[in-house]
């Protein structure tokens, strides 16, 4: 597939992102998103160009559609109409709520939900770099509900007083679901980006205390084709 290029200039690319990122705000009729949320994706897209021109922290990071894809796909918890289901997610990402985000690389999707709700997120990255760019963004942005820890996590560091714990499936399951039962109060909610083919091993979920799994399918567009994607929920029993 042929793809435009990408910008060079980080501020040519913000305002890029900016105007990809609001439209498809509009078309997904988003009302939930929390006031400067257009500002403060503007400034992370600047920030993700110059340091994605330094590092590898993410595919394309000066491509305005790559990164608006990304964007999009984050907010995908507040953005899609679950209020009828066992998981009203715009609800669970309210002010009082406590959310781990586990493996936060670039900053997806934590910094973008934090940017778009007024829960407080704990972004944990193992990589020194990485977790100075989340650092470095989150300032930039003006975000007073993140928290960075650059460390590796095992259940034994955590102490069950997290409201959501959430991941990009890169690693294994496995591991996810030991961390998310240790992270959850009891009731909270684990969520797992995912692809609609992926093996997930409810078993194991099962085994450490996750039950109760929903499935909320979307598709993106990215490029000219269609992305297809799913959100997958447990609660901790």
């Amino acid at each position: 597939m042929n793809r435009p290029p990408a910008i060079s200039d980080p501020h040519a690319v913000a305002a890029e992102v900016r105007g990809r990122v609001e439209a498809s705000v509009r078309s997904l009729n988003v009302s939930a998103v929390a006031p400067g949320f257009l500002d403060r994706m503007e400034k992370f897209a600047e920030t993700l160009a110059l340091w994605g021109a330094k590092m590898n922290l993410t595919a394309r990071p000066s491509d305005p559609a790559e990164v608006a894809f990304h964007i999009i796909d984050s907010l995908m918890p507040i953005a899609l109409n679950s209020e009828a289901s066992a998981y009203p997610m715009r609800a669970i990402f309210g002010r009082a709520q406590r959310v781990l985000d586990i493996g936060s690389g670039a900053g997806f999707p934590g910094l973008v939900l934090a940017s778009a709700s007024a829960a407080h997120f704990t972004l944990v990255e193992s990589r020194r770099k990485r977790a100075s760019f989340l650092r470095t963004a989150s300032a930039e942005m003006g975000l007073s509900n993140v928290t960075v820890e650059q460390r590796r996590l095992s259940p034994a560091d955590l102490n069950g007083d997290f409201d959501i714990a959430m991941t990009i499936a890169l690693g294994p399951l496995a591991d996810f679901y030991a961390l998310a039962t240790a992270a959850l109060v009891k009731g909270g909610t684990a969520i797992l980006y995912a692809n609609p083919n992926q093996r997930l091993d409810q078993s194991s979920a099962r085994a450490v205390g996750l039950g109760a799994e929903a499935r909320i399918p979307y598709e993106l567009r990215r490029d000219r084709a269609t992305v297809s994607r799913v959100l997958v929920l447990w609660r901790k029993l």
